[in-house]
């Protein structure tokens, strides 16, 4: 019996690396959003979590206000309204705080 499945730790974000090594990356949202208070080398702020099925995976997509409004310019501000849809991501280099440049997830586009 392979328990591979059972032993993996579930709802995971996604991380910039996986998206990079699969350029057809969708993500399938499967519950409301919520806004969560997170906190990043000492930096206050708040995100967007959703979580969904990637990779045919449960999974948490982690997403910035960037991503956010780009949902909610297509699928309206209603997150119930976001469950089913698709989002086709991307990655792209973005500066962390200390100046470095990084990969982040991007949504390339909404269906």
């Amino acid at each position: 019996m392979d328990i591979s499945k059972f032993t993996q730790a579930s709802m995971q974000y996604i991380k910039p690396a996986e998206v990079k090594d699969n350029p057809t990356a969708v993500f399938v949202i499967t519950t409301e959003g919520k806004v969560v208070d997170t906190e990043f080398k000492g930096q206050k702020s708040q995100r967007v979590h959703v979580e969904g099925e990637f990779n045919k995976q449960a999974r948490t997509f982690d997403m910035s206000k960037t991503n956010a409004r780009i949902i909610e310019k297509a699928l309206g501000a209603d997150t119930s309204k976001w469950i089913g849809h698709q989002l086709f991501l991307e990655v792209y280099k973005t500066k962390a705080s200390d100046g470095k440049l990084m990969d982040a997830i991007n949504i390339r586009e909404v269906k």
